[in-house]
């Protein structure tokens, strides 16, 4: 628990909370799941939060999937189980159909693709989901979709399952008959489900709104879906394909899973290749800086009361014992995403020291056998749109200052003609140096050190006022003629020596 600092919580489930963390050492942010074992023990679920561990290893292990919310680390405390998990602060689709309205075909097909992407990595890797539902859909900042919590997923490799479990209104028919054996056939079903229910704002089964399950369950395995007419050809052929009670005439269950989907009419002109890379935009961005989420500020606590009298047993600690878990992949890929920049970024501070000590040179070089009065570095704050102080090189001369950027050869220049006064000022309870330019603009200007500022705020001073006398002897002059700017440095130089740094 160490080796995250953890922050606000996000979200609350059976068995614990979901909070927002940090990884201390490389900055990365997850989600972590904590699960109370008192209260996993209370609800005999030490089945199911393992097999989550399960699931989520098998689906989170090899080639990365961006359309599941996978876990990076799993670890265990004396009273929590801990999953650490892709953080996804966009909302989940439930949510934002409440909030959008019901979608067109054209975004439930951006939807749809994603998920559909989703189901064929779990199915590659022998895993039913068993709930897929809006509200299991979690966004990203950027609309893109993932399928998250695979508490009721089911590895169906070498048993098939035949549980009960799932959604009212979601299950496929097979799901329902209880000791009827099925595998990724189910999440077909349920797919078409919650593809109409994007569509309708509601299940297919739901039509009368009825909360009665056991109403629900009837519809599913005995009610044909009647598909309204606005729907096109293509979108009712779909629906009608995944909403088959008969699995053998299922679309998905025919004999290439997810291919036989994606090769539908609906999805003519996608490629699969541009949704896995996350080319295709999302048709809703989820707005930033808001929780998005109904029960955002009902989130609440858990009443300890209620597993006050639940004891942890040594027993119920050897459980967990096979419980950590780190997806060295997933590891290797935070460090090349944190670690491996940090490095980088220190080494390209490196090489910018060194070219900034060969620019000093070069620096010197061009001050060296000219009028130069002084050189060297200064922060400038370049107008009044820039809260940046930018490092720039200065050399002032008689008539003239003059800045460039490292590794920059272009020069910038301004005139002593250009300026109206040379004055002191504070920046943040930093001395700094103020130079008002006719138009009303300002030049500011703060050196590295107290010494230097007292040097440049004195040189830059005089050079001012003495340009500024001579322009007044001969204004006319100065402005026409290149020779009389020449002959403004001489002058300049007569009265006062020159001393770089």
């Amino acid at each position: 628990m160490n080796d995250f600092s953890v922050h606000r919580i996000i979200g609350r489930g059976v068995f614990g909370e979901v909070y927002g963390c940090r990884k201390a050492d490389t900055g990365k942010m997850y989600a972590m799941k904590c699960l109370d074992k008192k209260r996993i023990k209370m609800k005999q679920g030490e089945t199911l939060a393992l097999n989550e561990r399960i699931m989520l290893s098998l689906v989170s292990t090899g080639q990365d999937c961006p359309f599941i919310v996978c876990m990076t680390y799993a670890f265990h405390t004396p009273d929590k189980l801990c999953f650490i998990l892709d953080l996804m602060n966009g909302g989940d689709l439930h949510y934002h159909l409440s909030q959008h309205g019901v979608f067109t075909d054209k975004e439930m097909r951006f939807y749809a693709a994603e998920i559909i992407l989703g189901l064929e990595h779990m199915h590659n890797r022998s895993v039913v989901y068993r709930d897929l539902k809006p509200a299991n859909i979690l966004l990203d900042e950027h609309g893109h979709v993932r399928i998250s919590d695979l508490g009721l997923a089911c590895d169906f490799s070498k048993k098939k399952p035949h549980a009960s479990v799932g959604t009212h209104g979601y299950m496929a028919p097979e799901v329902l008959q209880k000791g009827t054996a099925y595998d990724s056939s189910a999440d077909w079903f349920s797919l078409g489900c919650m593809l109409f229910k994007l569509l309708r704002g509601h299940s297919p089964f739901r039509q009368h709104k009825t909360k009665d399950k056991h109403e629900i369950d009837r519809m599913t395995l005995t009610m044909d879906v009647e598909l309204p007419e606005s729907f096109s050809a293509e979108l009712k052929s779909l629906l009608d394909g995944l909403l088959q009670r008969d699995v053998a005439k299922r679309l998905g269950c025919l004999g290439t899973g997810a291919v036989e989907v994606k090769g539908h009419p609906f999805f003519a002109g996608i490629d699969w290749q541009q949704i896995y890379l996350l080319k295709y935009p999302p048709p809703l961005i989820p707005p930033r800086g808001e929780v998005n989420a109904a029960d955002a500020f009902d989130i609440g606590s858990f009443d300890e009361e209620d597993t006050k009298g639940i004891k942890l047993l040594e027993s119920d600690q050897e459980l967990y014992k096979n419980f950590p878990l780190v997806i060295s992949e997933r590891w290797q890929q935070e460090v090349a995403e944190t670690v491996h920049d940090a490095v980088n970024l220190d080494t390209d501070k490196l090489e910018a020291r060194k070219r900034a000590k060969k620019l000093l040179g070069q620096e010197e070089d061009y001050a060296h056998g000219k009028d130069c009065i002084m050189h060297g570095y200064m922060l400038k704050l370049g107008n009044p749109f820039l809260t940046q102080w930018q490092r720039r090189y200065f050399y002032l001369f008689p008539n003239r200052l003059e800045w460039r950027g490292e590794g920059d050869s272009r020069q910038n220049l301004l005139t002593m003609e250009q300026m109206q006064a040379v004055e002191e000022t504070q920046v943040k309870d930093k001395k700094c140096v103020l130079l008002r330019i006719k138009g009303g603009k300002q030049f500011v200007l703060q050196c590295e050190s107290e010494p230097e500022f007292v040097q440049w705020r004195k040189e830059l001073l005089v050079t001012f006022q003495e340009a500024q006398r001579l322009l007044r002897r001969g204004p006319k002059m100065l402005n026409k003629s290149r020779s009389s700017s020449e002959e403004l440095s001489k002058a300049t130089l007569t009265q006062r020596s020159s001393n770089g740094l």
